[in-house]
């Protein structure tokens, strides 16, 4: 797979922060701040499979590492392998060899890869497809965040209204899979929502606590939440256990603050209200530059396609339903 040399790296990472500042001054970035977190919490919400395989920072990332080698194929023609993307993950730093080959058993056994037909000179590599379940959720997922995207940036409705086209989500994934490659990592510019982005649904309950401010007051939210923990660890198919230490070690590095009450409320802290805020603003710099690129792209190629009959060949699915 070819690389961009450092400095070339190094400008696709500072070309996806551009708007970074832009967007911390723009009227209505909390809004979309806070629509975007709460259609996240309700797409993973008791939705026992998407929790399983898709509900931390590295799990996700390999979620998109599948699509991406599927619309990156190699110099032969290959695409999606278990060796290819078992490489990336660990060249990336996401996880290992080793795990990356577990989780493609699991993401076949969830039904969101299967094996296609052999493939390249030697007619032995045997590929792995992505099914219509994995590309529907993953759709799904940038529906709520471009959609929150669109309050700020035009380019959001863009994504909108060509999403469920094969030809422009195949190109947003080149995009953002080139801009992982070049380093570019969300949790840099964020680093004290790293304790929530490497525990399991740990970004889940950390959005929950953000979109529990009452009315009356400002988001994120000064005056403490309720942590309904029983409710978070039913909703995200989590311990009781796993959500108490989460909030203990979150507790211990001065990201939030238990407040006396009979329902056991915690204040955020500014560190934890800083970076989640971080977090929001570098993903939707790098959204929205992704999206710049995948829609030149994408008209780029209007010569090669029948626009009169655009390609929509992801079935409907019912998020949440049991693998088949």
């Amino acid at each position: 797979m070819q690389r961009a040399d450092r400095s070339g790296n190094k400008a696709i990472v500072a070309q996806s922060l551009s708007r970074v500042d832009e967007f911390r001054a723009h009227p209505q970035f909390l809004t979309a701040f806070e629509q975007c977190a709460r259609g996240l919490v309700q797409m993973y919400r008791g939705n026992r499979i998407l929790n399983r395989i898709l509900n931390d920072r590295g799990r996700v990332a390999f979620g998109v590492f599948a699509l991406y080698l599927d619309a990156m194929p190699d110099e032969n023609g290959v695409g999606l392998t278990v060796t290819r993307i078992a490489n990336l993950c660990q060249e990336q730093g996401v996880c290992s060899r080793g795990r990356a080959k577990a989780m493609v058993l699991l993401m076949r056994w969830a039904g969101y890869l299967e094996t296609g037909p052999e493939s390249g000179p030697n007619r032995r590599q045997r590929p792995l497809l992505p099914t219509p379940r994995l590309m529907a959720e993953h759709i799904k997922r940038w529906q709520h965040m471009y959609g929150a995207l669109s309050l700020i940036d035009p380019v959001g409705e863009q994504v909108l209204l060509h999403i469920e086209e094969r030809a422009f989500a195949r190109a947003l994934l080149r995009q953002v899979g080139h801009r992982f490659q070049a380093g570019m990592r969300i949790l840099h510019h964020a680093p004290e929502a790293s304790l929530f982005a490497e525990r399991d649904a740990g970004l889940l309950i950390a959005m929950s606590l953000l979109i529990s401010r009452t009315e009356d007051d400002v988001f994120p939210p000064r005056n403490p939440v309720p942590v309904p923990v029983a409710a978070l660890a039913r909703q995200f198919f989590v311990s009781r256990a796993h959500v108490l230490k989460l909030l203990r070690e979150a507790e211990s590095e001065g990201l939030i603050v238990r407040t006396p009450s009979a329902s056991g409320n915690v204040q955020l802290a500014e560190p934890m209200r800083r970076a989640m805020t971080n977090f929001f603003l570098t993903m939707f710099s790098v959204m929205a530059d992704a999206a710049r690129a995948a829609v030149a792209e994408y008209e780029a190629q209007a010569d090669l396609r029948d626009d009169r009959h655009p390609v929509r060949d992801f079935p409907a699915i019912r998020f949440g339903q049991a693998p088949p």
